[in-house]
């Protein structure tokens, strides 16, 4: 089975048995955010558990994101590694009644992957890079790549305690990196009865897209994992692991159709 986009995940040929019937699986994305893997997954003909484990909400101290809003032109590259960076940015300076675009001003932008510049150019921006690999150290290499990195000026909106790799890699590149909280994830407090009843009936599969999410998850449906993990690359696998998941698929793109190809590949191959 080759690479497929999203659109084409959900196309199973007529009279044909779709790859994942039968299968029940979890998605634990934000409820906002987990339509698409929904959707897709549900067209491989899974049984989907919407189980949200996690919510995006402000930083505790908005005042570097809120500077950060109204710089005028002071960066070179701004760098967005997820799409809630994109939109944690856009609502800092749309209260500060500027356009997106403004703020960022002429510096390049650079987006980790498909989905955030998707959600950059949604809010009229154009994106100058996407690195091939989707992740910190892919955009690391994709940045030097294009230029030298020495003296240039890097904003990058992020989570909360995000890795370093990025910022520490980019500094010892002679860049100046102002790596500012764009936002937090909040573990969701408790799950739903109806939510945990249907886990306790059996899943095949629990799919995560952050190391935020496994977390939330293991702290909402305590002891064994309930089932094997699916994930979206190598960062959240290892938190998987760390936690005890048997990760039995792990994506070879780094996007969300790229763990719903790594799914059906999977259950495909397991029935052949």
């Amino acid at each position: 089975m080759g690479p497929m986009s999203t659109a084409e995940t959900r196309d199973v040929p007529a009279g044909a048995r779709p790859p994942l019937a039968d299968r029940t699986v979890v998605v634990t994305r934000p409820e906002a955010q987990a339509t698409e893997l929904v959707d897709a997954l549900e067209g491989f003909g899974a049984r989907v558990l919407r189980f949200p484990t996690i919510r995006i909400v402000p930083p505790n101290d908005p005042r570097a994101l809120r500077r950060a809003a109204r710089a005028d032109g002071e960066y070179d590259w701004v760098v967005f590694t997820s799409s809630n960076g994109v939109l944690s940015f856009h609502e800092a300076t749309d209260e500060a009644g500027r356009a997106l675009r403004d703020a960022v001003g002429g510096a390049s932008v650079c987006c980790v992957g498909p989905a955030t510049a998707g959600a950059a150019e949604a809010l009229g921006l154009a994106v100058s890079l996407i690195p091939e690999t989707h992740m910190a150290e892919g955009v690391l290499e994709a940045l030097s790549a294009a230029g030298s990195l020495q003296g240039r000026r890097v904003l990058l909106p992020v989570a909360d305690g995000a890795r370093d790799v990025l910022p520490r890699g980019l500094r010892a590149r002679g860049a100046v990196v102002d790596v500012i909280t764009a936002y937090r994830t909040s573990p969701v407090d408790e799950a739903e009865v109806e939510q945990l009843a249907r886990l306790r009936e059996g899943v095949d599969l629990v799919t995560f897209t952050s190391p935020s999410s496994v977390r939330a998850f293991a702290g909402l449906v305590p002891g064994p994992p309930i089932a094997p993990a699916g994930v979206i690359g190598p960062v959240t696998a290892s938190t998987a692991r760390e936690l005890g998941y048997d990760v039995t698929v792990q994506a070879e793109r780094y996007t969300v159709a790229g763990l719903v190809e790594a799914v059906a590949r999977h259950y495909s191959d397991e029935a052949s």
